[in-house]
């Protein structure tokens, strides 16, 4: 049976079936054919690729060998070299040769000379080195010769003046391609303090290494220099159209840091008085080191050679370096061995004569007054008080007995037992070890008394300041130190502090007697220059004789006077040594005027109170009948209102000046000027 389809259908909709057939089979070969066009290019790329990988391999690599420059080392920033208070001794900071180049690329003649003259302006008010037609005339001819490189200013830049200049109009305005500025950067080792120091931050040699490092020659610079280099890193240059672009391999390893316990304050305040005396009796050179009594830290160290007339220099680090005779300064160390044994006390006299004591045949000892008829009978006190070798030797000679073999071997072990030859190893090169016959069996006749008073041992300065500031510090001596730590960011790599050596190198009660005979020293005995009114010191003067062709005294004098202050209550040990003064008698009281003015302006510079705080007294201090009268201070405490004068400011490095070192702020340090007037406001 057939079934018959009885639906009505629109007119048209055959029509509209066909449309859309046609529409879908023209759509399908349009794919079809974007289909086969991207397969066919795919397959292009495909075998162009292979191609060139298989084929051209060897032409793109040469051209990509005119298209990288040969890898080249990144040299690293050389660690920072910092005082106490974290004020930079050395340290590596960039500079800038500037230049314009005239026939840069995109050099623009119009925006050059339409900006010349404010260019020029700004330039001269800034550099202040030139006037402004100097600048413009430089520039004009610089110009007119169409110079690829001509220099901007006569040195180089800092950071700071870079960036200066290149917030000026001409060249804020135009780029590099437009102005025609280049730069070229490079490191410097600079001392913001000048050469405050500098024999013992030390100096780096003159040129590099052949991977372009340089080391240090001297000082902390050569000891630590290993850390302080860093570790060099490698780049690729990649080459831009127009440019040159640095890609980086391995990243430099830049040096680590040295922080040490130098003050800059009272390394100034030590540099300078040495040098002021070391010029007054035109001596060879001098040395001084200050030392923190508790802790062994050294806070100044300055060595001065004579260079020219009245010329001194750090050179020679003679403060550690240089094996001396210490002269009188060794009776204290002989007297306190004494004087632990219990076999002397203070008061004990012995009879010296008229100063010249004859020990053997062709051995005199001789007090520095025997041609005024010495001191006769003394107490021991005496002995050490007005420096007598006589009254010393007598001393040691009761207590030890007369030389021979047992008898030498028991003063040398209580010497040895209080610590004084033990060697000193300091952060710096080049620090000597004491020098005496270790084998006291062996002395030869005379070796014993001259012992005592300083002669037939060598000790090089600190040593000997070493066994004062253990005295100061009741006994117990302390290790000399000059850097706290070595470190990065991330890395520590040295660190030091306070180191005890001996405990107790003598008993209390001997202690309390040689620092009371140390006091009468500057109190009632040949420091007596030394006694200040501001400050209690005690310490022992010291006169040696330079052995020259064997013969003493023919190449003149070492003077020294060593101590320690407050003497009550110390806070630093010093030790100063000048060697050789000409037109002026050697005795310890020059060196001990280097010490007294180190006294009295480092504690003084060590407490402060601002003047309008202080109680007008009739005997020192005039009231102001003004608001802005000055007023009169006492001879201490005035303060100089000035830069330091080792101010970084005055080099181009405001930048790196620590806080409390602004700009337009009074110097801490104090002077001893009468007739200085500070503002009511200044502080003490």
């Amino acid at each position: 049976m057939t079934t018959r389809d009885y639906s009505i259908k629109e007119p048209g909709a055959k029509e509209d079936e066909q449309r859309i057939r046609k529409r879908n089979k023209a759509s399908f070969i349009l794919y079809l054919a974007v289909g086969l066009v991207l397969t066919l290019l795919a397959l292009l790329i495909f075998v162009k690729t292979f191609w060139t990988a298989s084929f051209d391999a060897g032409d793109w690599k040469a051209l990509n060998a005119h298209m990288e420059m040969e890898n080249a080392p990144t040299l690293p920033m050389r660690g920072n070299i910092y005082s106490d208070a974290g004020s930079p001794l050395a340290i590596s900071v960039p500079r800038y040769k500037v230049r314009i180049d005239f026939r840069a690329g995109g050099f623009n003649d119009d925006f050059f000379l339409t900006r010349l003259d404010s260019l020029s302006s700004e330039l001269s008010a800034y550099f202040k080195d030139r006037s402004a037609a100097g600048y413009r005339a430089h520039l004009m001819k610089g110009y007119e010769q169409k110079k690829r490189s001509w220099n901007l200013i006569t040195r180089d830049m800092t950071h700071t003046e870079l960036k200066a200049l290149q917030a000026m109009t001409y060249f804020k305005k135009g780029n590099s391609n437009v102005t025609g500025l280049t730069t070229e950067r490079s490191i410097r080792r600079v001392n913001p303090y000048d050469n405050l120091a500098l024999r013992t931050v030390g100096k780096l040699m003159t040129d590099a290494d052949r991977f372009g490092i340089t080391h240090g020659s001297s000082g902390l610079e050569l000891e630590f220099d290993s850390v302080l280099c860093g570790k060099r890193g490698v780049d690729r240059f990649i080459y831009v159209p127009r440019t040159w672009v640095r890609d980086p391999v391995k990243l430099p390893q830049n040096g680590m840091d040295v922080y040490t316990t130098i003050n800059v304050d009272i390394q100034d305040i030590t540099e300078s008085a040495l040098r002021d005396e070391l010029v007054r009796v035109n001596a060879d050179w001098g040395c001084a080191v200050v030392m923190e009594v508790k802790t062994g830290a050294i806070k100044a160290i300055s060595n001065l050679d004579r260079k020219g007339e009245g010329v001194y220099e750090e050179g020679t680090n003679h403060a550690l370096a240089d094996l001396l005779e210490p002269g009188s300064t060794f009776k204290s160390v002989s007297l306190l061995a004494s004087l632990e044994t219990g076999k002397i006390q203070p008061e004990d006299t012995f009879d010296t004569g008229n100063g010249v004591y004859h020990y053997a045949p062709g051995l005199i000892i001789r007090d520095h007054n025997a041609n005024k008829g010495g001191y006769g009978k003394i107490p021991i006190t005496k002995a050490l008080t007005h420096s007598s070798n006589i009254g010393t030797w007598l001393g040691v000679n009761r207590v030890f007995g007369k030389e021979s073999p047992s008898n030498n071997r028991a003063f040398f072990n209580a010497i040895n037992r209080m610590s004084v030859f033990d060697p000193i190893k300091l952060e710096i090169p080049g620090t000597a070890k004491a020098r005496i016959n270790k084998h006291p069996e062996e002395w030869p006749i005379g070796s014993m008394p001259w012992i005592s008073f300083g002669y037939q041992v060598q000790l090089p300065p600190i040593y000997t300041l070493r066994f004062y500031n253990a005295v100061a510090n009741d006994g117990k001596m302390m290790e000399p130190y000059l850097v706290t730590k070595v470190a990065d960011d991330k890395t520590v790599y040295y660190e030091n502090g306070p180191k005890v050596i001996n405990e107790k190198i003598a008993g209390n009660d001997a202690l309390h007697k040689i620092q009371a005979m140390i006091r009468g020293v500057v109190t009632d005995g040949t420091g007596k220059p030394m006694n200040s009114p501001f400050v209690q010191i005690a310490g022992k003067t010291g006169t040696a004789q330079i052995l020259g062709s064997g013969i003493y005294g023919a190449n003149g004098h070492n003077v020294t006077f060593c101590g320690y202050f407050p003497s009550d209550d110390p806070i630093y040990s010093c030790i100063v040594v000048v060697s050789h003064p000409r037109g002026v008698y050697p005795s310890g009281a020059i060196p001990g005027a280097v010490l007294r003015a180190v006294a009295e302006q480092s504690v003084a510079a060590s407490d402060e109170v601002r003047l309008s705080r202080l109680k007008p007294d009739s005997a020192h201090l005039r009231p102001a009948h003004r608001r802005r009268s000055p007023i009169r201070c006492p001879k201490l405490c005035p303060l100089r209102r000035r830069r330091p004068r080792r101010d970084p400011r005055r080099r181009g490095l405001g930048d790196l000046c620590r806080p409390g070192l602004r700009a337009g702020d009074a110097a801490r340090r104090p002077c001893l000027y009468p007739n200085a007037r500070p503002h009511r406001d200044d502080r003490l």
